[in-house]
């Protein structure tokens, strides 16, 4: 017989059997003192998603008996939206690089510099075979790196990303009660506390500890702000995904772009990368307001 169905289950319950699937090979790594730069915290940031999208499927399916594609807004009907959500992340890093060099981090542009920065992290027993991999395989334009990595954000990196986006931006967009400003932040809150135990242990700002849990916190909100707006303007969960799944495919674009800065700083999570969001959100704010129907930060 199903548990009766009520608000508060149908936020907690979903989110205790996330918690449960994504926080088990994190507390496993953290017991046995792995460190989450490596291959098992690449493996497991890729699992991290996994139990979000079965959890999310059972719901909707055998307890609420509901269909899956609309009602989670899973629609493939392109517009506009979809290209904004595409470019968010490259508007974001611009930015991030900005607030670093502000900062007094010059920002890598030339061929030189990316070639150095990566020298300078060889091991000296494999210089000679990177002398040799640069000879045969030169890197291109820092800023091509970008161009690169787009196409991820559309492919391989889009998968964990929906798998992530149908909870946050697809069940609780649906489920979480109030308007806009309400309903943003609270996401934004589950979101964060759904992150926090890996981010804790080294995922996303490479250094482990509650300072970088507390970084998350306004990085995720201000983040939601941004992903509800297009999730409601693109009516599709799908564009939302394509802007997560195109961050983190520029991740490593990131990195490169801003070699040197910390990473409380630099994009796409540090301070820069807040700074992006808020920027953007800014813009957002003008186009709701330009709107004679249909706004949604205002009442």
């Amino acid at each position: 017989m199903s548990p009766e169905i009520t608000k508060i289950r149908l936020i907690w319950a979903p989110f205790v059997l996330m918690a449960i699937g994504s926080w088990t090979p994190v507390l496993g790594m953290w017991l046995n003192g792995v460190e989450w730069a490596g291959a098992a915290g690449r493996a497991v940031s890729f699992w991290y998603t996994v139990p979000v999208l079965v959890t999310i499927l059972l719901v909707q399916g055998p307890w609420l008996k509901q269909a899956i594609l609309k009602p989670l807004g899973i629609q493939f009907s392109v517009n506009r939206w979809w290209g904004i959500a595409w470019l968010l992340p490259v508007v974001i890093l611009a930015v991030g690089m900005l607030v670093t060099w502000a900062a007094g981090f010059e920002p890598v542009l030339t061929v030189e510099q990316l070639i150095e920065n990566k020298r300078s992290a060889v091991p000296p027993e494999q210089v000679a075979r990177f002398e040799e991999y640069l000879a045969e395989s030169p890197p291109p334009n820092p800023l091509m790196l970008i161009a690169m990595g787009m196409p991820a954000g559309l492919t391989f990196n889009l998968i964990p990303a929906f798998c992530e986006e149908i909870a946050f931006r697809g069940y609780y967009f649906r489920e979480m009660p109030g308007g806009f400003w309400s309903r943003s932040t609270k996401i934004g809150l589950l979101w964060w506390l759904w992150l926090a135990p890996s981010v804790a242990i080294g995922n996303l700002y490479g250094a482990p500890g509650l300072t970088s849990v507390l970084l998350a916190l306004p990085w995720c909100v201000v983040a939601s702000w941004v992903l509800v707006y297009v999730r409601v303007r693109s009516d599709s969960v799908i564009a939302v995904a394509v802007a997560r799944g195109t961050m983190l495919a520029l991740t490593a674009a990131a990195y490169d772009l801003t070699f040197g800065a910390p990473t409380w700083l630099a994009p796409f999570y540090g301070l820069g990368g807040l700074v992006g969001f808020v920027v953007v959100w800014a813009a957002f704010w003008v186009d709701d307001r330009s709107r004679s129907v249909g706004r949604l930060t205002t009442s």
